[in-house]
């Protein structure tokens, strides 16, 4: 008996570790608009990877990212898809855009700024995206990285 709920409790405990972890009981007192996310004064914030499901601080792709429990689009650019890509180059070059949008998230203060339009029709949150006061869309459009949105799916390959 003793036994059993040891592992019950254990199991529970582990349960509600990794659901905090993903983000599951993330709460904002306020709506995603105009935010400043920052570590303790001058840290970085440390971003994983991300694809199924939700998470916290973590990178889906180079457009896409969660962050404090909130999937946010980057409104103002397109890079090529990582999951669903249409040849190989598309997917290298999306990889790449991926990997950089992750060392920039990382190197200092992010600041959401909203558009005309809350969320996407798949419920993201679409904000423009600064990190030490830099446009993350101007960076990645500037490496070759990405391209300024235009509306719609494009074809990269």
């Amino acid at each position: 008996m003793r036994l059993t709920i040891f592992f019950a409790t254990l199991l529970g405990s582990i349960a509600l570790t990794q659901a905090y972890f993903s983000g599951w009981f993330a709460t904002q007192s306020s709506p995603i608009g105009f935010m400043t996310t920052d570590a303790q004064a001058g840290e970085s914030m440390s971003f994983n990877r991300c694809h199924i499901g939700g998470g916290y601080n973590c990178v889906v792709d180079g457009d896409t990212i969660w962050l404090a429990g909130e999937k946010i689009r980057i409104a103002d650019i397109d890079t090529p898809e990582t999951h669903d890509y249409g040849c190989q180059s598309e997917k290298d070059l999306g990889d790449r855009a991926t990997d950089r949008l992750e060392q920039i998230l990382e190197a200092g203060t992010i600041t959401l700024q909203p558009i005309d339009r809350d969320e996407d029709q798949y419920g993201r949150k679409l904000r423009i995206v600064l990190v030490n006061g830099e446009s993350v869309g101007t960076t990645l459009v500037g490496e070759g990285l990405a391209r300024w949105y235009a509306g719609g799916r494009r074809p990269w390959c």
